[in-house]
């Protein structure tokens, strides 16, 4: 997608480069600083710089390390990771939610560790290890810097359909005849509506095509949770989420500066397909791989302080 779409923001930002040449910057600059840009996501100080810039993020306290340390370790024995590879952050905020930033930070809110349990937070961390081992979190948002030039030109339509809308307001302020009045408010409103519309199709057909493409990472990564052995337990997070969290409100086609959401969510987002979809895909590759119930608690042993593994709800 970022070579398809490349050439598209190029051509978004040719007009400013050009009046830039005008001072003597040359083009080949320009172009330059903005893929540098982009490709400055990668490094470690960048990513967590904007984590911190979007969330409450910080490092797990000693009491919330030992148990992810304890969850995390099933999860990258299994998958035979290196326990240095990757590093879990704490979120404060209530919302249970955990996500991936960058190529090798997951952030897990305290509302997570205090709502999940062992289990079903073992089926969620997979998920997100799934996310980062296809390095789909690095390419969304390598693409989202790509594609920030036609976020641009819509908001130049948007700066051009404003004085049309002006107008269409201090017109319907004049008294005159109904007939004339009227086709000159439609011609206006057809005016501000192909203004805006048309410097903004370029984002919205290349949002719509990347978030297609989550749409169908999120299945990638689930089937990856159940192949790894935490299907049953992503199943039963996902069981959780339907039974107890709140829908959230809907969410933009082309996104902005807002809080991360865990992909579990009755009302399906555009970068994520419905709930009972992926779990109904989760529950029949789980029955076609007949995994085993109880392999959880088979490696980890007993429950802690004859407690619980988790508030489960598995069938």
């Amino acid at each position: 997608m970022v070579l398809l779409f490349c050439p598209l923001a190029a051509a978004c930002l040719l007009p400013p480069l050009l009046l830039l040449g005008l001072t003597g910057v040359p083009l080949w600059l320009g172009y330059g600083v903005w893929a540098l840009s982009a490709c400055l996501y990668g490094l470690r100080p960048v990513q967590l710089a904007l984590a911190r810039l979007l969330w409450p993020v910080r490092r797990p306290a000693p009491a919330e390390q030992r148990r992810l340390d304890l969850v995390w370790s099933r999860v990258l024995g299994r998958a035979d990771v290196s326990e240095q590879r990757f590093r879990i952050w704490v979120v404060d905020l209530a919302d249970v939610n955990a996500h991936c930033v960058g190529r090798d930070l997951i952030c897990v809110t305290t509302g997570a560790l205090a709502e999940l349990g062992d289990r079903e937070l073992a089926g969620v961390l997979a998920h997100e290890l799934g996310h980062h081992l296809r390095m789909h979190t690095s390419a969304a948002a390598f693409l989202v810097w790509v594609l920030l030039p036609l976020q641009a030109v819509a908001l130049v339509g948007t700066g051009l359909a404003l004085p049309v809308a002006a107008l269409a307001r201090r017109l319907s302020g004049y008294e005159f005849a109904p007939g004339p009045k009227h086709r000159a408010l439609l011609a206006l409103s057809r005016l501000e509506t192909l203004l805006r519309g048309f410097f903004a199709a370029p984002g919205m057909l290349a949002f719509a095509v990347k978030n297609a493409a989550s749409r169908r990472a999120e299945y990638q990564v689930d089937a990856y949770a159940v192949d790894l052995g935490f299907g049953a337990e992503l199943l039963s997070a996902l069981r959780w989420f339907e039974a107890c969290a709140p829908a959230p409100a809907p969410q933009p086609l082309v996104p902005g500066p807002r809080r991360a959401r865990h992909a579990a969510v009755r009302v399906p987002r555009p970068t994520h397909p419905p709930l009972e979809r992926r779990m109904a895909r989760i529950a029949a590759r789980i029955a076609a791989r007949a995994v085993v119930p109880g392999l959880f608690e088979a490696e980890c042993g007993p429950p802690p302080s004859g407690g619980a593994y988790s508030r489960t709800l598995l069938p």
